[in-house]
C-alpha cells in the first residue's frame, strides 16, 4: 500500500488525527505537529481533490455522510487504535460526523475552531458564499511560487518551515501561473454539502469527549460565536468549550503553543479517568 498519510512523532504515543479546512492539505499540520510530537503521534492526509487526493466526480460526494465513510476507511487503513479525531474548520465538522456515525473508532474529538456553526457567521445566503468561493478561486494566480509564497507570508502573523511547505502544498502550476489546487467545483460540492447535513443533525448520535478550542477574532461575529457553542453544548452535553485569546480561525497556526497546551491538558485528564 502505498502511503497516503502524514506522520509525525512516536506511535507509542497517544494518537492524534486531524482532518484539514477547505482549500488546505494534511501539510498544514505540519507546523502544530513539531509541538505535539513530543507527547503525541499525530497524524493526518489529504481529503478528496486537496493535495496529493484525488477529487470525487459527484457533489453528493462531499455530503457529510459521504465523506464520513470515506474518512473511517481511511482510518481503518491506518490500523491504529485509541485514536483522537481532530480537525479545522471543515476537517472539524466531519469529525463529528464520523464520531456520531462510528462511535466505536474514536476515543475522543479535538475540534479546531470548527464544527459548531450551523450557518455562515456573517449571514451570508449560500448562494452568496458559493459566488465568493468562485471569485476567490479566480482571484488566486500569481506568476511564480515565490511570489505566491510571498502574498502569503505578508498574511500570516508567523512563519516556519513547514507552513511555508503547507502553502506550497495547495498550490498548482496550470497554463504557467501558480493556482490553487481545489477546484471551484470541489469547494462548492463541500458549501452544499455542510448546509445539506450540518453538525446539528448529528450531535445527538457523539458519544466521545470533545474539546473547542475556539477563535475569539474578529470580535463583531462573538454573538454568533456564543449562540454556536450554546446549542453544540446543549447538543453535545460532554463536550468542553475553551477559548484561545487574540486567535483568528486558523486558531492552530495563530497559536500552536496554546492549542498545544491546552489539548495535552485535556487528553491528560480522559487518560487518568
Amino acid at each position: 500500500m502505498d502511503k497516503f498519510f502524514y506522520e509525525w512523532g512516536n506511535r507509542d504515543h497517544p494518537t492524534l488525527v486531524f482532518m484539514h479546512g477547505v482549500g488546505a492539505t494534511g501539510l498544514s499540520f505540519g507546523d502544530l505537529a513539531q509541538y505535539l510530537m513530543s507527547d503525541f503521534h499525530v497524524v493526518s492526509f489529504d481529503l478528496p481533490g486537496h493535495g496529493g487526493a484525488a477529487a470525487l466526480d459527484e457533489e453528493k460526494s462531499y455530503r457529510s455522510t459521504q465523506m464520513a465513510k470515506w474518512i473511517k476507511e481511511k482510518l481503518d487503513l491506518l490500523g491504529l487504535s485509541e485514536i483522537y479525531l481532530g480537525g479545522h474548520s471543515w476537517g472539524a465538522h466531519l469529525a463529528l460526523y464520523v464520531a456520531g456515525l462510528y462511535p466505536e473508532s474514536i476515543t475522543g474529538l479535538v475540534l479546531l475552531d470548527g464544527g459548531y456553526f450551523q450557518q455562515n457567521p456573517d449571514g451570508e445566503s449560500e448562494d452568496q458564499v458559493l459566488k465568493n468561493v468562485e471569485a476567490f478561486h479566480e482571484s488566486v494566480r500569481f506568476p511564480s511560487q515565490e511570489a505566491f509564497l510571498e502574498s502569503e507570508k505578508a498574511e500570516s502573523p508567523r512563519w516556519s518551515q513547514e507552513i511555508e511547505a503547507a502553502a506550497l502544498d495547495q498550490v498548482t502550476e496550470i497554463d504557467g501561473e501558480i493556482r490553487l489546487v481545489v477546484s471551484p467545483f470541489t469547494a462548492k460540492a463541500i458549501i452544499k454539502g455542510i448546509d445539506l447535513e450540518p453538525t446539528a443533525k448529528i450531535f445527538a448520535k457523539v458519544q466521545s469527549p470533545a474539546l473547542l478550542l475556539r477563535s475569539t477574532l474578529p470580535n463583531e461575529l462573538e454573538g454568533e460565536r456564543q449562540k454556536a457553542i450554546k446549542q453544540l453544548i446543549e447538543g453535545v452535553p460532554q463536550a468542553k468549550v475553551q477559548s484561545i485569546l487574540n486567535t483568528s480561525h486558523d486558531i492552530y497556526r495563530d497559536a500552536p503553543e496554546k492549542v498545544t497546551a491546552k489539548i495535552k491538558e485535556w487528553i491528560q485528564l480522559r487518560l487518568n479517568e
